[in-house]
């Protein structure tokens, strides 16, 4: 089944009186959305940049800056979730089956996973740093839901937990689907609700896959979505504050973890922060404005191609040059200009292993484990589109 034809078919459970009837389907490949994976994972790098714990410019240092701009960089991460709803759409659409569709997204998410989690191993075994148990260590590399408390090996890792849960919802729901379920997308939208409000940084899944499905919204949201920057920005501040209020801990900020009460008065400050969050990706999604413009730049472009492999070695990168400016002496002698040192070394050295992770890992292992199980769904999958790249489908 194509993608129009998978709009078409959901839409109506949705709305039977759409305010704005928007038809078209999401292509295979969407610059804007491709540059956004960039910008995101460049928000991730600056967020880990400055909670290194390196000597900065006095100008940081407890100002609005800090407290405020930098910290949020850290949700970029939400936002990629954002990117994972949109694109989940037209991938179910050209999937030949539930099993071919998760085999996918295996192959796609492990290969630089798995490499990241031997490199980071390795790295600590020689330098005598202790590793999780046996068998915490072995769940790492199946990236386990979420509600299971794992130690993570992979200090950016516990998204994928979020995001092969959240596939294995869609799996579920297309095979509900498959066999004439009536009710399955209300099934699956009861389940993801549940899972987002048991988990609230996953908020942004669900506004991709309505931004995607291209399903009916009031005409206010297209309008503010024509100032995707403003909105953005809007996004960051809603979401730093309510991780103020929830101490710097947003990421318990669920009836699972925080004081009920606390949940119920930040539930509605969520709701509307994932809101406005949604318009952001729509405006994005649309290309409008200068950010629709500086997406499409061939520096954005390449960015969001090394995106998923950036985003999981560049914290193993980071690691590396931080230990050669303590081993070395230098942080006593940079002092103040530590932290904007430590930037510039740690960017080109991620930039390339990314680079050639993207190509190897990324491109050559993930298709050679998807040609595995080709054989057998060739003649049910339907073509993508002439130059289109479904691997750049992911975190």
């Amino acid at each position: 089944m194509r993608s129009a034809e998978y709009v078409a078919d959901i839409a109506p459970y949705f709305t039977q009186r759409p305010i704005i009837a928007v038809n078209s389907a999401p292509t295979s490949f969407n610059p804007y959305v491709h540059g956004a994976r960039g910008l995101f994972s460049a928000m991730v790098f600056v967020y880990h940049v400055y909670h290194s714990g390196l000597p900065t410019l006095p100008i940081v240092r407890g100002s609005f800056l800090e407290t405020i701009i930098l910290d949020s960089m850290k949700f970029g991460v939400e936002l990629f979730f954002g990117i994972s709803g949109f694109v989940i759409v037209g991938a179910l659409a050209r999937t030949a089956s539930m099993k071919a569709f998760l085999w996918d997204r295996i192959a796609r998410i492990y290969p630089t996973l798995w490499a990241s989690l031997l490199a980071i191993t390795l790295m600590a075994l020689v330098a005598g740093r202790p590793l999780p148990p046996m068998g915490d260590w072995i769940a790492n590399f199946v990236t386990p839901p979420p509600f299971f408390d794992i130690p993570m090996v992979h200090p950016a890792a516990w998204s994928l937990g979020y995001e092969m849960t959240f596939y294995a919802l869609c799996a579920a729901a297309w095979w509900m689907r498959g066999q004439g379920i009536r009710w399955w997308l209300w099934i699956a939208g009861a389940a993801g609700a549940t899972l987002m409000i048991l988990f609230p940084r996953s908020i942004l899944m669900a506004a991709g896959v309505m931004i995607a499905a291209g399903l009916a919204r009031p005409l206010w949201m297209d309008r503010l979505a024509r100032y995707p920057l403003p909105m953005l920005l809007l996004f960051l501040l809603a979401w730093r504050m309510i991780d103020m209020a929830a101490g710097g801990r947003i990421r318990l900020m669920s009836p699972l973890h925080a004081d009920f009460g606390q949940w119920i008065m930040l539930l509605p400050a969520i709701l509307i922060s994932g809101i406005i969050g949604g318009i952001a990706l729509l405006g994005i999604e649309r290309g409008h404005g200068a950010i629709g413009r500086t997406l499409r730049s061939p520096a954005m472009q390449w960015l969001g191609t090394i995106s998923y492999s950036f985003y999981l070695w560049h914290p193993i990168c980071m690691a590396v040059v931080k230990f050669g400016l303590t081993r070395g002496g230098f942080i006593d002698h940079l002092g103040m200009w530590s932290q904007a040192v430590f930037f510039i070394l740690s960017l080109p050295v991620a930039l390339i292993l990314s680079h050639w992770s993207q190509i190897w890992l990324e491109n050559h292992a993930t298709r050679w484990l998807r040609g595995l199980a080709a054989p057998r769904r060739a003649a049910a999958i339907a073509p993508a589109p002439a130059g289109a790249d479904t691997l750049r489908d992911c975190p």
